[in-house]
């Protein structure tokens, strides 16, 4: 056997060394608890990061989203303005070609005048152009472009109301004053 002395360093050695191996595991459990709160402190900022970008992004975006609906809205309202003019121009187009079209047929001059293209007229035919007359007698615009001597009258016949307010749009050509009737 063992003799009591050396027994009781044995224990003495055990329980130490159970001592020694309680406190090894309670710095250890307390270095792993220590890194675990850590961890989950990285893994909380890492998320309040993350967070705070997508909630950056996410204004950005808003903002973006404005911006663009704006300039939407800006550009529809342009397109409105576009076509009415489109339209007023077309409309015009017509007024003119009619109007040289009549102009050749009573000065018994053959006009040459071309069409509106048909998908012109689909598009922006329906606006009807006002005429308003500004007097109703008619008088040469350019007695200048007449090289013969002193002209009879402008308007020895009368001219049907239609003509009369033709000739009287402001920016009818030149020439019809020099027509000789």
């Amino acid at each position: 056997m063992v003799p009591p002395a050396a027994a009781q360093g044995e224990r003495r050695a055990a329980v130490t060394t159970e001592e020694e191996r309680r406190r090894n595991r309670m710095t250890s459990n307390r270095l792993s608890a220590r890194k675990s709160r850590m961890k989950r402190q990285q893994y909380v900022d890492d998320l309040t990061a993350e967070n705070e970008r997508l909630r950056r992004e996410n204004e950005a975006m808003r903002a973006s989203v404005g911006d663009v609906l704006q300039q939407s809205l800006a550009l529809e309202q342009e397109n409105r303005v576009l076509a009415a003019h489109a339209r007023q121009l077309c409309a015009a187009l017509l007024l003119r070609n009619s109007q040289l079209r009549l102009l050749g047929d009573v000065a018994g001059v053959p006009l040459d005048v071309p069409g509106v293209p048909d998908h012109l007229v689909q598009l922006y035919g329906g606006v009807q152009m006002p005429v308003t007359p500004l007097s109703l007698s008619v008088t040469p615009l350019s007695p200048s472009l007449s090289p013969s001597p002193p002209s009879p009258p402008p308007l020895q016949r009368q001219l049907p109301l239609e003509i009369q307010l033709m000739l009287l749009q402001p920016d009818v050509m030149d020439a019809v004053g020099t027509l000789e009737f």
